[in-house]
């Protein structure tokens, strides 16, 4: 089994329980009305304080999974009747807040979130702060960082407004990990520590020792071990300060981990653990008390003292509460460790089995990926290779099932998000071919009633097909792009560089994986980003690009080496070319071209600005085409590419909706010899602001 991981806090999301108002108008006494509508006031006042009630309740008893349930349930009840506008408006966001807490109710939250975004759109409402920070918390859960930096900016304007500098502070903690998210370090830190200079000024309680975890994950991040620690040891000083048991046992646990892995000292580490045990029991956390007591027996499991490790995991599996069945699966799994350890053969199988029940039940692969890799060794040990073999599958077989899932989790919000900006395009491209034929329309209107009646038999015709035209462009655009998007995440080339990172983490190469990690990561990203938008900045393409040859000269030992030149009189930032075009000829360069010679290759990519339009040239010193076309011929049945179709496609539609000249040339070098010495591609790009 492995070691607990270091996850990185979320920052609480507090204002939304406890703190929602209710603006319900009862008529004067001066006011004269009718009986029906006096019982309709009193029934929706009632209603009104009703739900005041409930969400009361709410406040008090959150911390239970089955009040939350109730309170879930009494708030949807109330929904299904007649509220005022502010009510339901301000349910929906209790609602909403409820769901968000549970990772299986995350979907339910979306859903309430965006019902009370409509309600405020239709109803004129001003859009509460909570619901904004809601709102952000979900475009970060799909990977729309900027947006929620946007929606978290107008939260901390509206509670600075307020003069609710506390919230204002645990927003600004918030936007900074978002930024974190983003990938934009050193912007977090300067907001974190902006965020503690504002509130040591104001003496605000709780924000200073959460920043300084903020940066310390950061500096985690970048490995940076000297100035993680460092403010790692500043959160549990200003948690002492504050005199906060939860944020003490909090940093105490994290400064333990951190002198355990990082530092190796293990002596040093243990008082730091002991502390975060005695303030978790204190406190009854028994979350916080479980993850510390599995740190501690991992602890004396690396010492050696395998009977000091069995006594914390025992005390672990009393600790963990029944309603947390994941809880048990990692101190079983520890146990049957130190049995297998023992060769007590019978109580280690009992307890990996027991290990098994509980991964099973929750589908936590990266439990059972190491439980398997556990008994695949100890019978490795017993010499039963059969069996070893056997576990050993299934542990790869569980190690597969984690990186697809995450894999088609990401895929599918990056598909949401297409779908939902695609639609919009397409409205507004609607929208401006009818507003232009109602022009046509009016314009007709002033001639004789003969020219009148030709004119609206042919304008409804044209409209017609100009509708059945506009559908067919939009079809062929969606189909295309999607097309794209599948050719650009695709899963042979993920599939790769997910064995790469696999193979320099089997090396112990961390820097190399991290290296790895973090261009790989940095390309889906810029994919997945420029894939929203026809034209893009030839700074943002040429970033791709970047990446993408800087990975492949990892993944293939840099069997070649490239270049990429721009000619000073083109503004990157400022001139824009339809998004993914140059990369699929940079891919084919590469893979056809360079990867098959002997020796070590060269590639060069130029941009000049001739004329009206930016030439483009992508040149190689491969095998050519003709040889890398019989090298595919030898290996399978000869096929068109499919990146050199879909490129082909968009540049025909692009230049039909555009009205650009784009053009593609190729030519295959020859040597003194008149033999293949590689390919040149020019591609002219029209310039487009």
């Amino acid at each position: 089994m492995l070691p607990i991981k270091d996850i990185s806090s979320s920052l609480p999301f507090k204002g939304i329980v406890g703190q929602v108002f209710f603006r319900i108008k009862v008529p004067s006494s001066n006011i004269s009305l009718n009986d029906s509508a006096q019982s309709y006031s009193v029934n929706i006042f009632c209603r009104g304080l009703l739900i005041f009630l409930v969400c009361s309740f709410i406040d008090f008893g959150a911390g239970a999974a089955g009040q939350r349930n109730d309170s879930i349930a009494m708030l949807e009840r109330s929904l299904a009747g007649e509220l005022p506008d502010s009510v339901r408006l301000n349910t929906l966001v209790r609602l909403s807040d409820l769901y968000m807490v549970d990772k299986s109710t995350l979907r339910l939250g979306e859903v309430c979130i965006t019902k009370a975004l409509e309600l405020t759109h239709e109803r004129k409402l001003p859009v509460p702060y909570r619901l904004r920070w809601l709102h952000a918390r979900l475009l970060r859960s799909h990977d729309m960082p900027k947006n929620a930096v946007e929606e978290m900016e107008i939260v901390i304007r509206e509670l600075e407004e307020k003069g609710s500098f506390i919230e204002a502070g645990e927003a600004r903690n918030y936007m900074a990990s978002i930024i974190f998210f983003g990938g934009q370090f050193n912007e977090s830190i300067e907001l974190y520590q902006k965020n503690i200079a504002l509130a040591r000024e104001r003496r605000l309680k709780s924000i200073i020792p959460n920043a300084c975890l903020g940066i310390a994950n950061v500096y985690g991040q970048t490995q940076n071990t000297a100035d993680r620690e460092k403010y790692l040891r500043l959160f549990l000083s200003e948690a002492r300060k504050e005199n906060n048991p939860a944020l003490t046992g909090q940093a105490c646990f994290r400064m333990g981990v951190q002198i355990m892995f990082a530092d190796s000292n293990l002596a040093a580490a243990m008082p730091y653990l002991r502390e975060a045990l005695e303030i978790g029991k204190s406190i009854n956390d028994s979350l916080s008390a479980l993850m510390t007591l599995n740190m501690i027996g991992w602890f004396y499991y690396l010492k050696k003292e395998p009977d000091s490790s069995l006594h914390y995991y025992l005390e672990a599996v009393k600790c963990c509460p029944p309603s947390n069945v994941g809880g048990f699966a990692k101190p079983y799994g520890n146990i049957g460790n130190i049995y297998r350890d023992k060769k007590d053969w019978d109580k280690a199988m009992f307890y990996y089995d027991l290990c098994r029940q509980y991964g099973t039940k929750t589908r936590d692969y990266y439990i059972l990926a190491g439980l398997y890799k556990d008994m695949s060794d100890m019978y490795i040990a017993r010499t039963d290779y059969k069996k070893a073999y056997d576990y050993y599958v299934a542990y790869k077989g569980s190690n597969d099932s984690l990186n697809a899932g995450k894999y088609l989790e990401g895929l599918g919000y990056a598909r949401a998000k297409f779908d939902t900006e695609a639609k919009e395009k397409e409205l507004q491209l609607l929208n401006l071919k009818l507003e232009q034929h109602t022009w046509i329309a009016g314009g007709a209107a002033g001639f004789a009633l003969l020219i009148l009646v030709i004119g609206v038999l042919l304008y409804y015709q044209a409209k017609a097909a100009a509708k059945r035209k506009i559908s067919e462009m939009n079809n062929r655009l969606s189909e295309i792009t999607h097309a794209n998007l599948r050719q650009q995440m695709n899963p042979h080339f993920i599939f790769n560089t997910l064995n790469s990172i696999q193979y320099y983490m089997y090396q112990h190469d961390k820097i190399a994986t991290n290296n790895y990690l973090t261009k790989f990561s940095r390309l889906i990203r810029k994919i997945l980003e420029n894939s929203q938008r026809p034209l893009v900045a030839v700074k943002d393409e040429l970033d791709v690009i970047q990446l993408y040859l800087e990975l492949e000269t990892l993944r293939f030992k840099e069997k070649f080496t490239f270049a990429i030149t721009i000619d000073e009189e083109i503004d990157t930032l400022t001139y824009k070319i339809p998004t993914m075009l140059i990369q699929p000829y940079v891919e084919n360069a590469v893979c056809h071209g360079l990867i098959n010679k002997p020796g070590q290759g060269f590639l060069s990519l130029t941009m000049q600005l001739c004329n009206r339009h930016i030439c483009c040239t992508i040149e190689d010193n491969g095998i050519g085409r003709e040889a890398a076309m019989a090298l595919k011929m030898q290996k399978d049945t000869p096929h068109n590419s499919l990146g050199t179709k879909i490129t082909e496609s968009r540049i025909n539609l692009t230049n039909a909706l555009y009205g650009t000249d784009l053009r593609v040339i190729f030519t295959d070098l020859k040597d003194a010899g008149n033999n293949p010495c590689g390919t040149r591609v020019e591609l002219q790009l029209p310039l487009m602001t």
